[in-house]
């Protein structure tokens, strides 16, 4: 089995290498940060997301701020992970997809979740995912992108872990925003 080591929180991990991961930036992005947020509280306004399986996102909030920067993701209640990207200054006020592809949470729900969103040139952007149902815990392969009309212009894979793996990604998490 292929292994990396990763640098989280100040701890060295042996972790399993996904399948395909795979980060890519377009123009007009310039930047581009993923990770975990070990105990996530949802904040923002709720809006329709008819293409979602929950129908309905949050926007809004403060930044989010990753707890560890990694593509391994451990699937339990409580924590999210995602995406932070900056577009160029230039760039203005444009409409995207953020789209979510993700193993199958069982019969009757969407493997691609989508939704419109705004982002604006020279200021952050950010997409995230929020473990809150038992029925979302599907580990293996989550890919986020954000199309710019028919233009990938992000695209983050992430590794969603159950077990003692995950555990051993909760234990690199700060003291203070361990998920229990």
């Amino acid at each position: 089995m292929m292994q990396r080591l990763a640098l989280m929180g100040g701890a060295l991990l042996l972790c399993p290498l996904p399948l395909a991961a795979d980060t890519f930036i377009a123009p007009p992005v310039e930047v581009l940060e993923y990770g975990v947020i070990c105990d996530y509280r949802p904040q923002g306004q709720e809006i329709e997301a008819p293409d979602t399986n929950a129908g309905r996102i949050r926007q809004g909030g403060d930044p989010i701020v990753f707890d560890l920067l990694t593509d391994q993701v451990p699937g339990v209640l409580g924590v999210a992970f995602g995406i932070s990207f900056q577009p160029s200054a230039d760039l203005g006020d444009v409409a995207v997809r953020m789209v979510t592809h993700h193993p199958s949470f069982g019969t009757g729900f969407r493997t691609s979740e989508s939704w419109p969103s705004t982002i604006t040139g020279g200021s952050g952007s950010s997409r995230y995912f929020y473990f809150e149902f038992d029925y979302e815990l599907a580990p293996g392969p989550w890919v986020m992108e954000v199309w710019l009309e028919d233009q990938l212009i992000v695209r983050q894979d992430f590794n969603v872990v159950s077990g003692e793996a995950a555990k051993e990604i909760l234990r690199a998490c700060p003291t203070d925003n361990l998920t229990s």
